[in-house]
């Protein structure tokens, strides 16, 4: 059984480690996590696996840890995922700019109007050396169905980019 876990509070040095432990203490196992800084807050999702009875366990641990530190933290019970025939390329798309409001709406409109699935999205925006000027910064992968053209999608995609005054690079994950 896997539990998907999103959690949001204040940064401190030691939280990652709690949670982690809480985890551990479960005897529950970490498929996949995300966690990070953001200003002076903390957030992080994750997915766990663990028996049933493991899983119920944890639910109960982390509503505790909620309560106790202030924090939010909401579980969802993740639905079996068959495995199925996906005719799939995974892509990476790296994107530098200056900042804009709509940048990632803008790229993510990009693709689901092609029916590309966004499979992950990571940005930020820092002041740029010397300048100070906002600067964008994203990676995403996204989900190219094997039917679409890749060259003629990577031409509209640069002509979009163009449109957009992004700097873009749109290429295969290698692993």
């Amino acid at each position: 059984m896997q539990l998907v876990i999103t959690v949001a509070g204040q940064d401190r040095l030691e939280l990652i480690e709690e949670l982690t432990r809480v985890i551990k203490e479960c005897k529950c196992h970490i498929v996949e996590s995300r966690m990070t800084e953001l200003g002076a807050e903390f957030g992080a999702h994750l997915m766990v696996d663990g028996n049933w009875n493991h899983i119920v366990k944890l639910e109960h641990a982390l509503e505790a840890m909620g309560v106790r530190d202030h924090m939010k933290i909401a579980t969802l019970r993740a639905k079996e995922i068959k495995p199925e025939e996906e005719n799939v390329i995974p892509y990476g798309v790296d994107i530098f700019a200056s900042d804009q409001i709509d940048n990632i709406h803008e790229l993510a409109s990009f693709f689901t109007k092609r029916g590309i699935k966004i499979l992950d999205s990571s940005s930020s925006r820092y002041p740029a050396p010397y300048s100070d000027t906002p600067l964008f910064v994203a990676r995403m992968i996204v989900k190219i169905p094997t039917g679409i053209r890749i060259v003629a999608l990577r031409d509209e995609f640069l002509e979009f980019c163009d449109q957009q005054n992004l700097d873009a690079i749109l290429e295969p994950v290698k692993r």
